[in-house]
Order: C-alpha cells, then sequence, then structure tokens
C-alpha cells in the first residue's frame, strides 16, 4: 500500500529528526558542558534516544483510538492515511519505541558509570538543580536506587521487557497475561513522567510529545467505556462443523454498522474483562447480531463450552461488546467491478459483505454504480465451512439481477493432473450444465478442485470488464 509506506517513511523521518535534533544539541551547543565532558558522546546518544522515546511512545496512544479511526474511515481522509494498517503500524511503531529503549538503558548504564568516578564537587557544579548530601561520594547503586530517575528507570526497563515479551510470545498461548501486561499502560505512563521529573540533566518536556496524544486516547477510550457497561443478551448458540459456533446477540438501541466491520466481545461467562475481537457475520439491516467464531484458542473452546447449543429458550450468559470497528470493505458501492478475495475461517467479513450487497441490490437497484461482485472464495473442504454455503445460498435467492458471481476453491483434493481430480471436475462441469447447480455445494457457485490462479484470474477480469471504473 503505497499511501501506508509513505506514512511510514514520513513517521520514521520524523522520529529520526528528532533523534538527531537532541544529539546535536549535547554534541555541539553542550561540547564544553561539564556533563557531556565526563560523559563524552554517551550523553548525546542518550538523550538523543530519550527524546525519540518520548515520540514513539506518545504515538502509541494515537494507534490505538479505533473509534476515531472508525469514524474517519467512513470521511475523504481514508484515501489520505492508512487507517486500515493501525494494528501494524502500532506494532512498527512499538518495535522503534523498544530499539530506542535499549539503546538508552545501555547509554545510561555507561554514563552512571563515567558519573559515579566523579568528585562530590564536581558533581555538585554538574546537578545544579538536584539536592544531594555533599559529603557522600555516590557510586552507581546509588544513582541507580537512590534517585527518583535510576528508580524509575528500573523500574520501567522491567516493565517494557514483560509488556514485550507477553506482547511479541506470550499472545497466542497465554492471552490472559498479555492482556493484562498490555493492560498496565497507565502504570508504565506514570512511571515515565516520574522518570523525567528528576532533573538531572535537564528540565521535563515529555509532557510536549504526551498530553496532544493522551487527551486523544482517554476520549476515545471513554467512549468505549461507555459501551461496555451495557449486558447484551445472547439470543441463541448454534454449534457448527470444524468447531464453529454461531452466536446470535441482541441488536443494542441506536448501534449501527457497515457490512464487514467487527466488535470486541467479553463473555459473563468467562470474565468480564477479557476482550477478544471478532468480524459481525450479520449485515447492517438485520434485526439482531451474529458474529461465526472457530475454537482455535484457549478463550474460544471455553466459548464453546460456555455456550452450548441447548434450543432457542435457552438463558446463556450475558455479553459486553464494544464496537464496531471498521476495516477497509465498507466502499464496495464506488465501483464498477468488485473483487472478493477469502480464505478459511477469514470468510467471516464477507458473510455480511455480500449479505448487505445482496440487499442493497434488491432494494435500491438503480442507485448503485456496481455492475458486477466476483467473490473469489478459497477452502481446504466444502464442509469446513457448511454455515457459509447457507449463507451464499441466501445471497442467490436475494440476487434477482445475477450481479454477484461466486467461486469456490477447494484445495484439498490433489493436482489438477490427477486422474480422480480429473473425474471429480468433469462431474461438476456437467452437472453444473444440466442443472444450474454445483454438485458438491449445490450451489450457483462455480467450484474449483485446486488453488487459485489468481495472476489468470485478474488478468481475465480485466480483459473482460476493461471498461469499468
Amino acid at each position: 500500500n503505497i499511501v501506508y509506506i509513505y506514512w511510514k517513511a514520513l513517521y520514521t523521518l520524523v522520529m529520526l529528526m528528532i533523534f538527531v535534533e537532541r544529539a546535536y544539541y549535547y554534541s555541539v551547543e553542550r561540547e564544553h558542558a561539564g556533563l557531556r565532558r565526563i560523559a563524552g558522546y554517551g550523553v548525546t546518544i542518550t538523550r538523543g534516544a530519550a527524546s525519540a522515546m518520548m515520540f514513539t511512545y506518545s504515538t502509541l496512544l494515537i494507534t490505538m483510538c479505533r473509534n476515531l479511526f472508525s469514524v474517519l474511515r467512513s470521511t475523504a481522509l481514508h484515501r489520505l492515511f492508512p487507517f486500515d494498517y493501525m494494528i501494524d503500524f502500532h506494532r512498527y511503531n512499538g518495535e522503534w519505541a523498544l530499539i530506542w529503549t535499549v539503546v538508552h538503558v545501555i547509554g545510561h548504564a555507561i554514563n552512571f558509570y563515567h558519573i559515579s568516578t566523579q568528585t562530590p564537587s564536581d558533581l555538585t557544579c554538574l546537578f545544579r538543580d538536584y539536592f544531594r548530601r555533599t559529603h557522600v561520594l555516590p557510586k552507581f547503586h546509588y544513582w541507580c536506587w537512590e534517585t527518583i530517575t535510576g528508580l524509575t528507570g528500573v523500574f520501567l526497563t522491567f516493565h517494557a521487557a514483560v509488556i514485550y515479551i507477553f506482547a511479541h510470545f506470550g499472545r497466542k498461548h497465554y492471552f490472559p497475561y498479555f492482556w493484562h501486561t498490555h493492560n498496565s499502560y497507565p502504570l508504565f505512563y506514570f512511571l515515565f513522567v516520574l522518570h523525567g521529573s528528576g532533573r538531572l540533566v535537564q528540565p521535563p518536556f515529555f509532557h510536549f510529545f504526551f498530553l496532544g496524544p493522551c487527551v486523544l486516547f482517554v476520549l476515545d477510550k471513554l467512549v468505549s467505556i461507555s459501551r461496555n457497561k451495557i449486558k447484551i443478551d445472547v439470543i441463541s448458540a448454534q454449534h457448527l462443523p470444524s468447531s464453529v459456533i454461531r452466536l446470535e446477540i441482541r441488536r443494542p438501541p441506536n448501534f449501527s454498522f457497515q457490512s464487514g466491520q467487527w466488535v470486541k466481545i467479553a463473555s459473563t461467562g468467562i470474565g468480564e474483562q477479557e476482550y477478544h475481537p471478532f468480524t459481525l457475520s450479520s449485515a447492517p439491516h438485520e434485526e439482531n447480531l451474529t458474529l461465526h467464531i472457530r475454537a482455535v484458542g484457549p478463550w474460544t473452546k471455553k466459548l464453546i463450552q460456555v455456550y452450548q447449543d441447548q434450543g432457542p429458550r435457552t438463558k446463556y450468559p450475558q455479553i459486553y461488546m464494544d464496537g464496531p470497528f471498521g476495516e477497509g470493505h465498507q466502499t464496495w458501492w464506488d465501483y464498477e467491478v468488485v473483487v472478493l478475495v477469502a480464505g478459511g475461517i477469514g470468510v467471516t467479513p464477507f458473510a455480511s459483505i455480500l449479505k448487505d450487497i445482496a440487499h442493497k441490490l434488491q432494494n435500491s437497484r438503480t442507485l448503485l454504480k456496481t455492475k458486477k461482485v466476483i467473490f473469489l472464495w478459497t477452502t481446504r473442504s466444502q464442509k469446513q465451512y457448511e454455515w457459509m454455503t447457507d449463507i451464499l445460498r441466501e445471497v442467490e435467492t436475494l440476487d434477482r439481477h445475477n450481479v454477484i458471481r461466486n467461486h469456490v476453491f477447494i484445495t484439498q483434493f490433489k493436482s489438477k493432473f490427477d486422474l480422480r481430480t480429473i473425474m471429480l471436475y468433469l462431474a461438476e462441469r456437467h452437472f453444473q450444465r444440466v442443472s444450474g447447480t454445483s454438485l458438491f455445494t449445490g450451489l450457483r457457485a462455480i467450484t474449483h478442485f485446486s488453488r487459485p490462479n489468481f495472476t489468470a484470474i485478474f488478468k481475465s477480469i480485466k480483459s473482460k470488464y476493461n471498461d469499468a471504473s
């Protein structure tokens, strides 16, 4: 994505300029200052890294303003800013923050060694704003454990290490630890503010970087908290093949969303503070909300155990819901030809999108620009996601103008040159010509027994719809 690369490069350039500005200031403009003469260029590196850390850790908050991005995504700004890449940008931002943290810590360890070898009288001249007993000769342990800057620096280092370890290695298998460590960020930023209040080298100016992103994040968080306080009824739970559960949820009052968007839910039967993201499989015009969730981790496996398929009158544990949050699928009506590509359980957002497209085509055909929708779905076996074939059947029923064309690619079969695959292909094509439906799925969708050749497919679409805008 060119827009994402542009903003990523611009962000990196600004960050490096912040580092260079502070490094230049302590290397040239304060070259003859006492601290600079004692610690050498270690001071320039640590001060430059400190400013880069202030910038990266502050902008991390902006990347988590999901409600703000959901609103902005529906405006013309989505063409100028990569709102759909905020999670990737959050990771990229965090990686740079970790790099600057490591540079800052190592640099200060060297600086503290140089400073601890100086006489008390020299240190009094160096740190004029910092009070200490002049008759005590400070050593390394003093600067680390008996100053507010050193003590908070040690705590911040361990805190950052724990957050990054569980973010990179514990998210998949130890999600509760990832969740709790990541949500300890208020303590992290509190220690960050205290760290600069010691005034060892310069007056604190972290607030110049922090206040703007903090205000945006707090306002965004208040919007989420206002929604999280509402308990929502689960109307039904249906267990489907391949460890998939379908939850039907009562739609909250004034809840509006666009097809393809996702929400975060927490179950009162599992843990009210542990939220997980899932895509809405219901269309915006439907009365209730539906989620199709596959059990692939500890939390989703427990979800299937808590929500048993026990009939329509069963009282299920209620849920908390935060969202909706958007993706880049809501502007399909801006194009004459739309190509949708999905794989495996990643087909969930397209369940909502296809139902929405079919509904809009049925009710406002003359108002839409879209003339053709081509849906390519790759799945290992049709039995794995039988629930999706039911939705495709519903979409085909609503699509009276044959605008939507579905292609299902089943990849569990052998090579297309295998005799068994050839026989399946011939039987499928013959049955499709005679009945107009697939022998395997019962849909009008064309079934393929191989992986899609996207190069050939896109060339064919481009050739056929060359005049489309």
